[in-house]
């Protein structure tokens, strides 16, 4: 993984092999953010995925084995129970064009990927709702 900084963006090349959302965090970490919003492209492989059941109120996980071109990733940077926290969203496709898509837990770089993270000024916390079931922003004025 390379990164430069580009005043509140971050420019970030992951490399084969590595992981994406992994990635992300620890730059995040390393350059002490406190929130940001995350944009990317490139080749994967072995997404895993998932779909949130708002009825169960939990995810339906699938990992998809290949190598995948991901059309598009993106998310955002915030805290969970006191810690950074990735949130990503994924679109891709196959070899015949067909698209797939959900929350992204985490995969594979196959040959490249390229992410920018425009670096945010206030941090923003997650509250867990009962009512969704999940950590949700709480975006407090």
């Amino acid at each position: 993984m390379k990164y430069t900084i580009d005043k509140d963006k971050i420019l970030l090349s992951v490399d084969k092999g590595e992981r994406v959302n992994k990635s992300l965090l620890e730059v995040a970490k390393e350059n002490n953010m406190i929130f940001g919003w995350v944009n990317g492209i490139g080749a994967i492989f072995d997404p895993e995925v998932g779909y949130f059941d708002v009825q169960n109120k939990k995810y339906i996980k699938k990992t998809i084995k290949g190598e995948y071109e991901l059309i598009s990733l993106i998310g955002n940077i915030s805290y969970k129970e006191g810690e950074l926290f990735v949130h990503s969203h994924i679109t891709f496709t196959d070899t015949d064009f067909r698209a797939y898509g959900g929350h992204l837990f985490d995969c594979k770089i196959a040959a490249a990927g390229e992410f920018i993270i425009f670096k945010g000024q206030e941090k923003i916390e997650r509250s867990y709702s009962s009512e969704v079931g999940l950590h949700l922003w709480d975006c407090r004025l």
